[in-house]
């Protein structure tokens, strides 16, 4: 029959099976430290990629990107894309104060050689392109999203400048301000052309 435990045999079997397991050291502080960043990192992340899923269920107001495919657009959707078709048209014909005036007081146009900010200095940049010849063949939407006062648009261009035709990606960021939908951000990136 085995031994009855008592508080000095337990003790005793205590001691023996600890002095065979190995003593770990306790990790750095740092290790620690990084380990909590990772894991609230996983967390944001899975957080993230569940909005990036239910997001577009949740956004009703997602247009298409070509409106002949569509019954009727809102009066939302037929603006912001009047924004693009009055840019390249006024741009066409010479009108930097016109095309200027489709930005917000404050709107940004940024692009690998500029950084314009406010209505001045946005006309004054597409002043100098104008005068250089400047001559925009297209705009095309890819996508265009909106939501209460704020959408957005990307897509790809086409611009002969000084003879030579270059394509690129654009992105525009409008805002809605009394009624009337304004660029608030605009970026053109050039393509790498071919040689």
């Amino acid at each position: 029959m085995a031994e009855p435990l008592t508080d000095q045999r337990t003790r005793k079997i205590v001691s023996l099976y600890s002095a065979s397991i190995p003593k770990v050291p306790r990790p750095p502080k740092r290790l620690l430290v990084l380990c909590a960043i990772v894991r609230t990192m996983k967390r944001a992340f899975v957080l993230f990629l569940a909005l990036c899923i239910a997001l577009p269920f949740a956004a009703p107001q997602t247009a298409s990107p070509k409106p002949e495919g569509r019954e009727q657009m809102s009066a939302d959707e037929a603006a912001i894309r009047q924004v693009s078709e009055d840019w390249i048209r006024f741009y066409n014909a010479g009108g930097a104060a016109k095309v200027a005036a489709l930005y917000t007081d404050d709107g940004y146009y940024l692009s690998a050689h500029i950084l314009a900010h406010g209505r001045q200095a946005i006309e004054a940049y597409w002043e100098r392109g104008i005068k250089a010849g400047g001559h925009i063949d297209f705009i095309k939407p890819l996508t265009l999203y909106y939501t209460g006062d704020l959408a957005y648009c990307a897509g790809t261009y086409q611009a002969t400048n000084g003879g030579v035709t270059v394509d690129g990606r654009i992105l525009i960021v409008l805002r809605k301000g009394n009624g009337k939908w304004l660029m608030a951000a605009h970026e053109t990136v050039v393509r790498d052309q071919p040689l």
